[in-house]
């Protein structure tokens, strides 16, 4: 049995690793990728040693620290299992008044896949309510030429959205700010009563919406986009991370 769960962590671990790896080289870097490695790199140590530390942990302050690891493990697990389950489900109606499609990393100028899929969302939504203000809220990040929101922009342009209905907010570098200044410019064009929807992918719809009422949105609804298989697991162990920060710090 001992010599099943070897093979079975050093699989698990193999996989990972080569996972976080293969999307250092595609992606842009960032802290999804950093825990996706280092977990890659745990698990594979793990499994290449399995019976060297179940012999050192069978009892005392080290089998507690075993018991520990594997709490914290299946509790990471779990988180993750809520962020993408709790974004499955939309709440939009489509009459509403403002569309709030949040930025995601590019590539020089580029759109990303996952900010693609978002975009793609709006698209629809526009198709199906184009009475709606579009605000695509996002500033210029690490590896990036132009601003998030000039990108979304143009991408929804040349899908066929009509440029008078978008607005650009272009200072975000977080969650918490695209919420705060994506308000601010919704306050100015409807005053205090409208009705808004957030587009992001299904993994961040928890911490988004949280963080749209506190930084005082009313009237929040919520559309998910997908995400490709591999970007599941460095997403949503870096979702799981900024979702414990926001329950101990906000």
């Amino acid at each position: 049995m001992e010599i099943k769960m070897n093979i079975i962590i050093f699989v698990i671990g193999l996989g990972i690793l080569i996972n976080g790896v293969w999307l250092s080289l595609l992606s842009n870097f960032n802290l999804g990728i950093v825990v996706t490695v280092l977990a890659g790199l745990f698990f594979t140590v793990w499994g290449a040693f399995y019976d060297k530390i179940m012999r050192a942990t069978r009892k005392g302050v080290l089998l507690w620290l075993r018991r520990l690891v594997v709490l914290l493990i299946c509790a990471e697990t779990a988180l993750i299992g809520f962020v993408f389950s709790y974004g499955q489900h939309d709440n939009a109606d489509y009459s509403e008044d403002a569309v709030i499609v949040l930025g995601a990393g590019l590539r020089g100028d580029r759109i990303t896949i996952p900010l693609k899929l978002r975009l793609d969302e709006a698209v629809k939504y526009h198709q199906q309510n184009p009475y709606a203000v579009i605000v695509v809220s996002g500033g210029q990040g690490f590896q990036e030429t132009v601003s998030e929101a000039s990108a979304m922009k143009k991408y929804l342009v040349e899908n066929g959205v009509n440029a008078d209905k978008i607005l650009t907010e272009e200072m975000a570098t977080s969650t918490s700010e695209n919420m705060r200044f994506s308000k601010e410019i919704l306050d100015e064009t409807f005053g205090t009563s409208y009705k808004t929807v957030i587009i992001t992918n299904n993994f961040h719809i928890y911490r988004s919406a949280a963080l749209a009422k506190k930084e005082g949105l009313r009237n929040v609804r919520h559309i998910h986009a997908g995400l490709q298989t591999y970007n599941i697991l460095p997403c949503g162990m870096r979702e799981s991370l900024a979702v414990l920060k926001m329950w101990v710090f906000d």
